[in-house]
């Protein structure tokens, strides 16, 4: 398995400069970040100099690049018109993709969206809009994968495995981020086995759980995941690919933020998981 990072928690940084910043920290890999909370991080805002400018970077630093992550759209989107933008937004990102020379073969992530109290009724709806992203990854040659979250809709492992299965499509896998999975009550390890075989993209960060029923995220190390398990589980269910280290945004954006400090602490906690689970970085 490989450590990559993502340039989400990053908005202080264009993307010229976080490449060389988070391979120097000892990363192999850079998930990128697409959306308008950073400035000039849309598809827009890559002109052909600039796109041809990030792929000589990437070549350079010889950083893999695990998925591009768009954030904004969802998946779920009941309004027929937003549902077509959004896709058009995805389609312009897999371009990005593939002028910056990821060949990976090329993973879009996406949120599902939705909420978790109306699962019910909007699962079926959910399912229709996400063969839509199946489709447009059949004819486009790439894999879209939708991400669960804590809230959302398909917040735990029976509901991911619903709707992925429900698709079928080798080019809609699921973007499993196990911190959300751990809010909803599965057990690392069952989640990890069950979910493995339907995944295309990683991420890990931390969270902290209150007696209330609240929690925090937290910079992974800060919080009560246990990575290690984590790791091992990962490995005995056969991944062999990136674990992309996520800072979540309720962390990134308050006031004092250290984004440098933060990316290093986060590679030294994932790496000391590795080493604790005996999974050897290939």
């Amino acid at each position: 398995m490989k450590i990559a990072y993502g340039t989400y928690p990053m908005p202080d940084i264009p993307l010229e400069q976080a490449i060389p910043l988070i391979r120097s920290i000892g990363y192999d890999g850079v998930e990128i970040y697409i959306g308008d909370k950073h400035e000039n991080a849309l598809p827009a805002d890559y002109n052909s100099t600039r796109r041809s400018n990030i792929r000589k970077i990437l070549e350079a630093q010889q950083l893999g690049v695990p998925a591009l992550m768009l954030v904004g759209p969802k998946a779920w989107e009941p309004d027929a018109d937003l549902h077509a933008r959004n896709l058009e937004t995805t389609r312009e990102t897999v371009q990005l993709a593939w002028d910056f020379g990821y060949r990976e073969p090329i993973v879009i992530s996406i949120g599902i969206g939705g909420k978790t109290e109306a699962w019910n009724r909007d699962k079926n709806g959910i399912v229709a809009r996400l063969r839509d992203y199946a489709e447009l990854g059949e004819k486009e040659g790439i894999v879209i994968a939708g991400e669960a979250h804590c809230g959302a809709a398909v917040d735990r492992s029976v509901r991911a495995l619903e709707v992925i299965q429900k698709v079928d499509s080798p080019h809609m896998r699921l973007h499993f981020d196990i911190v959300h999975f751990y809010l909803a009550g599965d057990s690392i390890e069952a989640c990890v086995r069950d979910l493995v075989p339907i995944t295309g993209h990683t991420h890990i960060t931390d969270a902290k759980r209150h007696a209330d029923g609240s929690f925090d995220f937290r910079v992974l190390g800060d919080g009560e995941l246990d990575s290690t398990a984590y790791m091992r589980a990962m490995a005995q269910a056969g991944w062999d690919d990136y674990i992309t280290l996520e800072v979540s945004a309720r962390i990134w954006s308050q006031k004092g933020f250290d984004t440098v400090d933060t990316a290093r602490r986060s590679y030294t906690a994932l790496s000391n998981a590795f080493k604790e689970a005996g999974v050897p970085r290939d």
